[in-house]
């Protein structure tokens, strides 16, 4: 390894194969070829697999290192503080119980229900700003005015985040002020103990949703759960790709 790091490999450039990176001198039989468009391929090609096995091998190494086994046998690995939220909501096909940080290892049950209720509002609102990003796009803007007193229509108002700048500031203060009533309350104020014996649950039954059957409700529970991660993912996208472009789409 120091021989190879020392002379650059097959020493073939000697400013260090910045001319030609990755280039050791060595032709590799059946791959080296001196077709322009089929060499830039291969070399995509390289870059793209070594890409995926710099994530692969890391993958083998934690799993070898927590099970003995790099191929996976979770089984293996009983002493894991994980195994308490092993089955929790939102441990779902196909990485399972995924914690890359490892937020849950200490096994601490309560911070592990706190960061569930943040997960669900977040989810929540994450879904509505989705929709309300989309919904102007297809059905068009309320009628009327949003400030009577400013001669300001609903209708004068962009998508998107260019709509910041056009809100009212009294608009903005109660937007605030619901949102801190929000914090401050629960939402509905259902639970005491700050949901954490039923994260996200603030006391509405929606309509058509809420049901007694134990399997249905765990199963629609989930479902909100990965939409909310979905929609989590997709408003930062819009927001990233309408503060670059000035539209979402």
């Amino acid at each position: 390894a120091l021989f190879c790091e020392s002379t650059g490999g097959f020493g073939y450039n000697s400013d260090g194969q910045r001319s030609d990176p990755g280039n050791c001198g060595w032709r590799p039989p059946l791959l080296a070829t001196d077709d322009a468009d089929l060499r830039r391929k291969r070399l995509n090609a390289e870059l793209a697999n070594g890409r995926l096995a710099m994530m692969a091998i890391i993958g083998m190494f934690f799993q070898d290192g927590l099970t003995g086994s790099p191929w996976g046998d979770w089984s293996l690995y009983t002493d894991s503080p994980l195994r308490a939220f092993e089955n929790e909501l939102g441990v779902q096909e196909p990485v399972g119980f995924w914690d890359p940080v490892g937020f849950t290892a200490d096994g601490d049950l309560l911070a592990f229900k706190r960061r569930r209720c943040v997960e669900l509002k977040h989810g929540r609102i994450s879904m509505l700003a989705t929709m309300g990003y989309i919904t102007p796009e297809i059905t068009g803007k309320f009628p009327g005015y949003l400030s009577p007193s400013m001669d300001l229509k609903f209708a004068d108002i962009p998508n998107g985040l260019a709509a910041i700048s056009k809100v009212p500031g009294a608009g903005w203060v109660q937007i605030v002020l619901y949102a801190l009533f929000c914090e401050s309350t629960g939402g509905f104020g259902y639970n005491s103990d700050g949901q954490r014996s039923d994260p996200g649950n603030c006391g509405w039954r929606p309509p058509l949703l809420a049901t007694d059957d134990a399997d249905l409700r765990r199963k629609r529970l989930n479902a909100e759960l990965a939409n909310g991660r979905l929609a989590m993912m997709a408003i930062i996208g819009m927001f990233f790709q309408d503060g670059l472009t000035g539209s979402a789409w």
